[in-house]
């Protein structure tokens, strides 16, 4: 419901931020310059807490995609020592060498990346079959050892595998 303004109300509707038109009173539109300020500082508040989060969340995503990767490595090294235990070719022992390279040379890989290896005798069976234990260890070789040690990021698979079906 408008009704029009006298001379008189001009000063009274400009003060809480209108103006006239045609004899109406019509909001402004827009905010002022203590608004906009007032609302950059609040947004300003509000990021820096997560901007000290960010290199925390670059890490732990990094620490994913490399275990990712390790767990992908391990376990094809586990079904490789699967297959040549049942066709004869891996038998008792262990290794070591680094994880091969992944098949499109674009995508990432983990530095020092190590896999290592072993197939022990858990238990013959009296009537001639096997019973082997085989673990594959990938890791991130951090202190370049030559080893997977304690404290580096890796994957550990183990499984016993039976000459019989």
């Amino acid at each position: 419901h408008h009704s029009l303004l006298r001379s008189g109300d001009f000063a009274r509707a400009g003060d809480a931020g209108y103006r006239l038109r045609e004899g109406r009173p019509v909001r402004q539109q827009g905010h002022t310059l203590v608004e906009v300020l007032v609302s950059v500082l609040l947004l300003a508040l509000a990021l820096v807490p997560l901007l000290e989060l960010y290199p925390s969340l670059v890490a732990a995503n990094q620490s994913d995609r490399d275990l990712s990767i390790l767990s992908a490595v391990a376990s094809g090294r586990l079904e490789e020592l699967r297959a040549g235990l049942f066709d004869g070719s891996v038998g008792v022992g262990a290794g070591s060498e680094s994880c091969p390279p992944p098949h499109d040379p674009g995508h990432y890989f983990p530095p020092n990346c190590l896999l290592q290896w072993g197939v022990t005798s858990f238990q013959t069976d009296p009537v001639g079959g096997w019973l082997r234990n085989a673990w594959v260890v990938a890791c991130v070789d951090g202190n370049s050892s030559g080893a997977c040690d304690s404290g580096e990021l890796q994957v550990r698979y183990e499984t016993r595998v039976t000459s019989r079906w």
